[in-house]
């Protein structure tokens, strides 16, 4: 049998290179990661969109099952309150006063809350849908979702709730000119 020798003494790769190797990946993986952001940023504004309108589209189901009234607001104290949609949404059954979270009500669906860097904005404190499926007097209006608000640069979602209680999800420019 024969024996094989190395040409070289020395194989394999010496520290400098696996150095070289793993800068230029760092690089590329940096580049990789700058662009990718705004995408995640799309990804989560198109979820976010879609679970509001499941939401909402659950709460006037209930409505319309249980026969009784439900609210989709976001809770401050058991009292719905416009100013903190972006902590997330909750629904239940409202049986006392309508927008707040009585002993009597029962919670059907919590959903979480949004990404510190996205805006959700409603003009009222809720969406309050009547046994036969419609918001309660003008709780009717349009969500609006931006998604990296402060740097303006995505167009947003609007989600919005028709007087019959229908819902519309469709792009909106809003966030460009907050």
């Amino acid at each position: 049998m024969r024996k094989t020798t190395l040409s070289s003494p020395h194989s394999g790769t010496t520290l400098i290179e696996i150095m070289v190797i793993v800068s230029i990946l760092a690089i590329l993986a940096n580049l990789a990661l700058f662009h990718l952001h705004p995408f995640f940023a799309q990804i989560r504004l198109e979820n976010y969109g879609h679970l509001i309108k499941r939401t909402l589209s659950l709460a006037r189901t209930n409505a319309i099952s249980l026969n009784s009234q439900i609210t989709v607001c976001s809770l401050a104290s058991s009292v719905c309150d416009s100013s903190r949609w972006h902590q997330g949404l909750t629904v239940f059954v409202d049986k006392d006063e309508v927008g707040v979270f009585g002993d009597n009500d029962t919670v059907i669906l919590v959903t979480e809350a949004i990404s510190e860097s996205d805006m959700l904005t409603y003009p009222r404190d809720a969406v309050t849908y009547r046994p036969d499926g419609t918001p309660r007097g003008f709780d009717n209006g349009t969500f609006v979702y931006c998604a990296e608000y402060k740097s303006a640069e995505l167009a947003g979602i609007a989600i919005s709730v028709s007087t019959t209680g229908k819902t519309t999800l469709k792009d909106t420019e809003q966030c460009q000119t907050n």
